[in-house]
């Protein structure tokens, strides 16, 4: 074990966040090496799951979904003209899709065509609203996170 990724971690919170900067740096298709991202994945799986650690907003159910998330990253973080970003518990892709089209569904990405993206989100996280927010409206209502494809860059807004 090269170091404890999540050692200042204080929440689950700064646990998603902390997983996502790194597996930015750390995926082999953004110039880091295989190794290492596992060893990233391993540390992450084993924090979620240490019984030490209780998540007061989240039961069980919840963490095995989030789970998911590195592999639903992974899948799509070598995908060329996408941009990802991060709204509250749903991914959504924007960008130059058409030519990942295919491969997005494959993966478990619903399109949102009023938002004229794809998105990703654990079952229980069905939107219920009968008037349909924004992007824009989500996006201030959550809170987001963007990781540029193109160049690598997080943006936090």
């Amino acid at each position: 074990m090269k170091s404890n990724y999540f050692e200042n971690c204080k929440d689950l919170q700064d646990i998603k966040k902390t997983y996502r900067d790194l597996a930015l740096k750390l995926h082999p298709d953004k110039g880091g090496n295989t190794q290492d991202m596992q060893e990233l994945n391993a540390q992450y799986e084993a924090v979620l799951k240490n019984p030490f650690f209780k998540f007061a907003d989240q039961d069980e159910e919840e963490q095995a979904e989030f789970i998911k998330y590195p592999d639903i990253i992974n899948k799509i973080a070598g995908l060329t003209g996408i941009v990802i970003e991060i709204i509250g518990n749903w991914i959504w892709i924007s960008g130059n899709t058409f030519f990942h089209k295919k491969y997005l569904k494959e993966s478990g990405f619903f399109f949102a065509p009023k938002k004229i993206m794809w998105y990703y989100r654990p079952a229980e996280y069905k939107s219920t609203n009968r008037d349909p927010l924004t992007i824009d409206q989500i996006r201030n209502k959550y809170g987001s996170d963007f990781i540029d494809n193109k160049d690598n860059n997080i943006y936090l807004k």
